[in-house]
């Protein structure tokens, strides 16, 4: 339903308290999605947070659809987060919004190929993941 991936545009965000709080968020997701979740029978989505660093940087504002797996069933929706959001600003609720938006995005998509995909189900994580991140 929803597998959360991340990726870090430098080193100097290891341990810091975006790193902390996607990991959980991360870890929320896998403990409550239904196991068979991306085994190609439903549609899921894999929104990746995209953090600015010292490395990298996202090349895009806001969200931008990425690789969809028709045979699994599976879409990436890519998010850029912004600076201040790495920097520890408004976490919670950055990620709170931007799964909700990735959950549309991703829904309209399904839609357009006439696959059904759940958004209770990923509402009912998105959920979770704000109780953990509170």
């Amino acid at each position: 339903m929803i597998a959360i991936g991340n990726q870090f545009g430098g080193p100097e965000q290891r341990g810091s308290l975006v790193h902390s709080m996607l990991n959980k968020a991360m870890n929320v997701a896998a403990d409550v999605r239904d196991a068979s979740s991306n085994d190609g029978t439903k549609a899921w989505i894999n929104p990746i947070f995209i953090l600015p660093g010292s490395v990298s940087k996202p090349e895009f504002e806001g969200y931008k659809l990425g690789h969809f797996s028709r045979k699994q069933k599976g879409l990436v929706v890519m998010i850029a987060v912004p600076q201040p959001v790495a920097d520890g600003e408004d976490i919670a609720d950055f990620v709170g919004m931007s799964l909700r938006e990735a959950v549309r995005l991703a829904a309209a998509y399904f839609a357009e190929k006439g696959i059904s995909f759940s958004t209770l189900k990923a509402e009912k994580i998105i959920l979770a993941i704000e109780a953990v991140l509170e």
